[in-house]
């Protein structure tokens, strides 16, 4: 029996050695993957109330893959692998997110009662991500500040008419008027960032009926664009977020008459001069397309700006400062807060604002890796009949997006260590025989 009892010990402290060894010599075994979960942040139209720094809004986004507290009944998948990471997966080490780690197919309606007066939109926001490539010196060297490419008169910090000097090749200049606005980066340690786009699919489409303008009537669809620099680009294994102009989406708005049916210029008739998908008529429409201005990610620091500020809320600046950093196996808690408000419908001021809190922990965090990407948009309207009124800028929205890399312990060392685990529990097992 005491021979048994030594024999059984050896093979303890065997397995226990052989998942402590693996475990250190793990990083250098597997280093070019690694577990981990993101979080996002949109900072932009001060709703809901969170507005320092900057006087910018923010909403923040359930950790993805969805990663809830179990005390709270919320969601619990496994985290995604990042490849090609850097030996060891330092502060300031090179990481690829893989595509389609995030895809979303939301749904939902913007009503008079919680959004704005006079709109009822259904959005369909089916979008998933390209890689994610992030590396060290990156970008620029100093601090810089964009503006509109060839723009006549922006000075700092942010003044100026916003109409190019020339007309640029983007969409053969016709919408360079007003671009007014400026996003200023300050590159953070090691200059660390990289490229990371999120890509619509085909079933991707926004619905929106107006009466605002009553007695006249619109029906308008949207549809999402992959533009860099007014060219047409959906690759997402080849496509990088440079310092440019983007093109996201563009909308068509049709005036309908009383009955909720396109207008037309001239009748439906056979052998109509204008034919269109709607019959042999010509009809009555607005286009408007969102233009951007866009930084790829940085660690550093990000400010957007623009004078006439978002939708009448008057001037914010959206900003925020990236970070790299290791916690070294710490288990963390995220705080989240939904906002839930409801409106006068007919004065479209707020009446009630509630929150629900959520609480997302993470067990194992090993780095954490913090950038930021500034926005400027550019709403540009073609009116009904361009020979009468002319191209308008009518909403330059600006805006900051977070993305937050949360790296957990390998997935080497964790099938090592649950094979120690297993092998302690088959030596139970034998000595209960």
């Amino acid at each position: 029996m005491t021979s048994f009892r030594i024999r059984e010990l050896i093979l303890v402290l065997v397995a226990f050695a052989v998942a402590a060894g693996s475990l250190l010599v793990a990083g250098s075994a597997l280093a070019d993957v690694a577990l981990f979960r993101v979080e996002q942040r949109w900072r932009g139209i001060p709703n809901p109330g969170v507005t320092t720094p900057g006087g910018a809004g923010m909403y923040q986004g359930y950790i993805i893959p969805y990663y809830l507290d179990v005390k709270t009944g919320g969601y619990n998948s496994p985290p995604a692998t990042a490849i090609n990471v850097a030996p060891g997966n330092p502060i300031g080490g090179a990481f690829e997110l893989p595509q389609s780690f995030l895809t979303s197919y939301f749904t939902d309606t913007l009503t008079p009662k919680t959004a704005w007066p006079g709109y009822t939109t259904t959005y369909f926001y089916h979008v998933y991500n390209g890689p994610g490539k992030f590396e060290p010196n990156f970008g620029p060297t100093a601090p810089i500040r964009m503006v509109f490419p060839t723009t006549g008169g922006n000075p700092t910090p942010n003044y100026g008419t916003g109409n190019p000097a020339t007309p640029t090749t983007t969409f053969s200049g016709r919408y360079d008027l007003s671009r007014k606005g400026s996003l200023f980066v300050e590159p953070g340690p090691n200059r660390f960032g990289g490229t990371f786009r999120l890509f619509f699919l085909d079933s991707a489409h926004w619905d929106q009926y107006i009466y605002y303008f009553s007695p006249a009537l619109y029906q308008g669809y949207g549809s999402y664009f992959c533009f860099d620099d007014g060219m047409y680009d959906c690759t997402p294994e080849t496509f990088v977020s440079e310092p440019g102009t983007t093109q996201i989406y563009n909308g068509i708005w049709w005036l309908l008459t009383e009955l909720g049916k396109a207008k037309a210029t001239t009748p439906t008739k056979p052998g109509g001069d204008t034919p269109t998908p709607y019959g042999n008529a010509s009809y009555l429409k607005r286009e408007q397309h969102y233009l951007n201005l866009i930084h790829p990610w940085t660690t550093g620091f990000a400010k957007a700006v623009n004078v006439e500020g978002n939708l009448g809320s008057g001037t914010i600046t959206p900003q925020a400062q990236g970070y790299d950093t290791s916690l070294g196996g710490a288990t963390i808690t995220v705080k989240k807060r939904n906002y839930n408000q409801t409106f006068n419908k007919t004065l479209s001021t707020l009446v009630t604002v509630t929150s629900t809190p959520y609480t997302q922990v993470l067990k194992g965090v090993t780095r954490v890796v913090s950038m930021v990407r500034p926005r400027l948009t550019w709403t540009i309207a073609v009116p009904l009949d361009p020979s009468v009124d002319p191209i308008e800028n009518i909403w330059s929205p600006v805006r900051l997006r977070e993305l937050k890399v949360f790296f957990l312990p390998e997935p080497g060392g964790m099938l090592v260590l649950g094979a120690g685990i297993a092998s302690l529990l088959g030596l139970s097992r034998m000595r209960r025989r």
